[in-house]
């Protein structure tokens, strides 16, 4: 019995052991902050800003102060899979517009992870990665140029005990210029026209010296307002019309789920609790009455919007602002649906349905008649004066 027993034991413990070896020792997992500048009007984008992280290519050094002192540590390229990241993901939700005061405004935060798998680490010292953002081309992002090292320092403390510290330097700007900053986060800019400008993560439109670009490049989501207009000699103006809204996004480049747009009301109009549209999801029904109707906001250009109108009596046209033609582009109308592009901020398109007089024809019939009394009247008389001239 004590042999089975012992026998039981071993191999109790033996399995433990290689569990124990199937699973690293150490993880450790560092925060790496992720903000996103927007506009204040635009919702967060539905997407996982991802980063790419190999192995130095040869050794190096890094060069920290500390104490007041200048350091230099001799590095060596860390071993692969050593350090691997999770993304910072981002979803948009209704009427969230990142932080609502301060000097935050406008920003969305979302920490990605950095993981360090401390079994991969042999000898001890400094182990340097290089790391990057991956441009995944959502379209309205501004996708950081700035690169970054990543140091892993493997030491042992006072009690004999191995330890990890794990540090994050910028060693290029955005704009080019060569840096040695620790971050513990990298920022990106998503639709707000003009970034903090000492952010080296989003170099400023126009730097010192340069010509402005024709086209502010960070200008890149935009609001259009939809309006009702009644006309005509026999329009009702408190009429009121039926709109579904629908927009397909023109790029899904990076997309991790359906985006939403928000909206808000103008003048005369029931959204009926509808917070924000859904891309590529038709709206429940808006109710317009005359000068009313609704602005969307956080549509980049290749954002396609459709509204669509209820059964009417009316003519049914569409046709942007006098003045802002060129806010939108590819206005078309099919039936009753327009569709368009907006590409400024500000733009405006307007709904029309339009009620005329309709000439009537029973006038012009009821005349033929008597024109045709005058033409015989005339013919005979041709014919009278013609006979009169041969009696003579």
């Amino acid at each position: 019995m004590r042999k089975n027993l012992n026998k039981l034991a071993t191999l109790a413990l033996s399995g433990m052991m290689v569990m124990s070896m199937a699973v690293p020792a150490f993880a450790q997992d560092v925060p790496f902050q992720k903000r996103v500048h927007t506009d204040g009007k635009t919702l967060a984008p539905n997407t996982t800003f991802n980063f790419k992280v190999t192995p130095a290519a040869q050794a190096g050094t890094y060069k920290f102060e500390k104490d007041g002192k200048n350091v230099t540590e001799a590095t060596k390229p860390g071993p692969a899979n050593g350090v691997t990241i999770t993304g910072a993901t981002f979803a948009p939700e209704a009427k969230k517009f990142g932080e609502e005061t301060g000097a935050d405004f406008g920003i969305f935060k979302s920490n990605a992870t950095i993981h360090v798998d401390e079994s991969k680490f042999g000898d001890l010292g400094y182990y340097e990665y290089d790391m990057e953002e991956v441009d995944d081309k959502y379209e309205g992002i501004y996708y950081t140029k700035s690169k970054f090292k990543i140091y892993v320092l493997k030491y042992v403390d006072e009690n004999n005990a191995t330890q990890f510290i794990t540090k994050v330097v910028r060693v290029k700007k955005a704009n080019g210029q060569a840096d040695n900053t620790k971050v513990e986060g990298v920022d990106n800019n998503y639709g707000r026209e003009t970034p903090p400008p000492e952010n080296p993560d989003i170099p400023p439109v126009t730097p010192p010296g340069s010509t402005p670009p024709p086209e502010n490049p960070y200008d890149t989501t935009h609001e259009v307002t939809v309006r009702k207009r009644i006309l005509g000699k026999v329009a009702n103006h408190s009429d009121k019309f039926e709109f579904y809204v629908t927009v397909i996004p023109g790029d899904r480049n990076g997309q991790k789920g359906a985006e939403l747009y928000n909206v808000e009301p103008e003048g005369d109009v029931n959204l009926n609790g509808i917070k924000a549209f859904t891309a590529s999801s038709e709206s429940a029904k808006i109710v317009v009455g005359d000068n009313g109707g609704f602005t969307i906001t956080g549509l980049t250009k290749g954002d396609k919007v459709f509204v669509r109108e209820g059964a009417t009596t009316y003519v049914m046209t569409a046709g942007a602002v006098a003045g802002k033609e060129s806010y939108i582009k590819e206005l078309d109308v099919q039936g009753l649906t327009a569709s368009f592009n907006a590409v400024k901020d500000d733009a405006e398109v307007d709904i029309k349905n339009t009620k005329d007089v309709t000439t009537p024809t029973g006038i012009v019939m009821n005349v033929a008649p008597y024109a045709m009394m005058l033409a015989v009247a005339g013919g005979l008389g041709v014919v009278f004066m013609n006979r009169k001239k041969e009696e003579e």
